[in-house]
C-alpha cells in the first residue's frame, strides 16, 4: 500500500489529509455542476441564484417555510462566485504545450480541477472520417479484450461498418471500435503523449456541465460536441452485452447495447512530475 501511495501522484490521494503540490499541478477532485440559478418552491426557476418558498403556492399541510436558497446548487461550491471555477480548464497545443485560451487552435484540454486531459475533436460535417483521426462525425462500437475489465464479455468488434476515420474492409486495426481506436491514436500521438485511454463513467461525468445544454459542456474548449452519447470504459455490472454512456444533450448518463455505434472522448491522467523533465 505504501509502494501505490509513493507512486501516485499528489491530486490522486483523495484521503490523505495533505501533501505537498506544485502550483502547476492540477488537484484531482470533482468538477462543480455550473448550475448558477435557483429554483422557488414548490415551482418556477429564476435566471440568477434567487429562490425563496412562495406561500401562496404552499399546499395545505406543507412544513416548508421561508428562504431556502441556502440549500440550493447555486449556493454550494465554486458555483456560488466563493471557490475557484467550477470547471478550470487550460488549452493545449498538438505538440503538448500550454496555450493562451483565447487561441484558436488547440488539440487537447487540461482539466485543472480533475487533474485530468482530454482530446478535442474537429469540427463535423455529417460525414464520417473526413477531417482526420479526431473526426466529431466518427462512430464507434464498445469493444474490450481484457477479461478482467470488460465485464465478461468483448463486446462487438465492428468488422462491417465504415463509421470511422481509415476503415478499410478485411483490416482489423482500422475496425470502428473503442479499443482499434485508441490503439491508432496512441500509435500516432496527441499533444506529446501516447497514453491515452477511454474515460471511466466517473470521468466523463466530470465534463458535463449542468448549466447547459445540447450540449452539455463548455463549447468554448470542448467544441464539435454531439448532443448525443459518448462511449465510457465501465461495462454495466451483471449485463454483459451492455456499457455506460454520457449524453451531452443533457448530461444524463445511461446503459447503451455494445454495439451501438457512439462517440468517443479520450482522456489521460496529467502527471506533472513526469511531465515536467521532457
Amino acid at each position: 500500500m505504501y509502494k501505490l501511495i509513493k507512486t501516485l501522484p499528489c491530486f490522486a490521494l483523495i484521503l490523505l489529509a495533505s501533501c505537498e503540490q506544485s502550483a502547476d499541478e492540477p488537484v484531482r477532485k470533482l468538477n462543480d455542476t455550473g448550475i448558477t440559478w435557483g429554483a422557488d418552491y414548490p415551482k418556477e426557476i429564476n435566471d440568477d441564484c434567487s429562490a425563496k418558498v412562495r406561500s401562496d403556492l404552499l399546499l395545505d399541510g406543507d412544513e416548508f417555510s421561508g428562504d431556502i436558497l441556502p440549500f440550493q446548487d447555486c449556493m454550494q461550491g465554486a458555483d456560488a462566485g466563493k471557490q475557484k471555477p467550477a470547471f478550470a480548464y487550460q488549452k493545449m497545443s498538438a505538440s503538448g504545450e500550454f496555450l493562451d485560451n483565447k487561441t484558436e487552435d488547440w488539440a487537447c484540454v487540461l482539466d485543472k480541477v480533475s487533474g485530468l486531459v482530454w482530446e478535442v475533436k474537429v469540427g463535423m460535417d455529417d460525414t464520417y472520417g473526413n477531417r482526420g483521426l479526431h473526426d466529431g462525425d466518427d462512430l464507434f462500437t464498445w469493444y474490450n479484450a481484457r477479461p478482467k475489465m470488460n465485464g465478461g464479455a468483448v463486446g462487438d468488434w465492428n468488422a462491417r461498418f465504415d463509421q470511422c476515420t481509415g476503415y478499410t474492409q478485411g483490416q482489423p486495426m482500422t475496425f470502428c471500435n473503442i479499443e482499434e481506436f485508441v490503439s491508432r491514436v496512441n500509435k500516432h500521438g496527441i499533444c506529446g503523449f501516447q497514453d491515452w485511454r477511454v474515460p471511466s463513467r466517473a470521468e466523463l461525468e466530470s465534463l458535463v456541465h449542468f448549466g447547459r445544454t445540447m450540449p452539455a459542456i463548455d463549447t468554448d474548449f470542448f467544441p464539435y460536441t454531439k448532443n448525443n452519447f459518448y462511449w465510457s470504459d465501465t461495462p454495466v455490472v451483471g449485463q454483459p452485452a451492455m456499457a455506460w454512456a454520457v449524453s451531452f444533450q443533457f448530461g444524463f448518463s445511461a446503459q447503451m447495447k455494445r454495439d451501438n455505434g457512439r462517440s468517443v472522448r479520450l482522456v489521460r491522467t496529467w502527471d506533472a512530475q513526469a511531465e515536467a523533465v521532457k
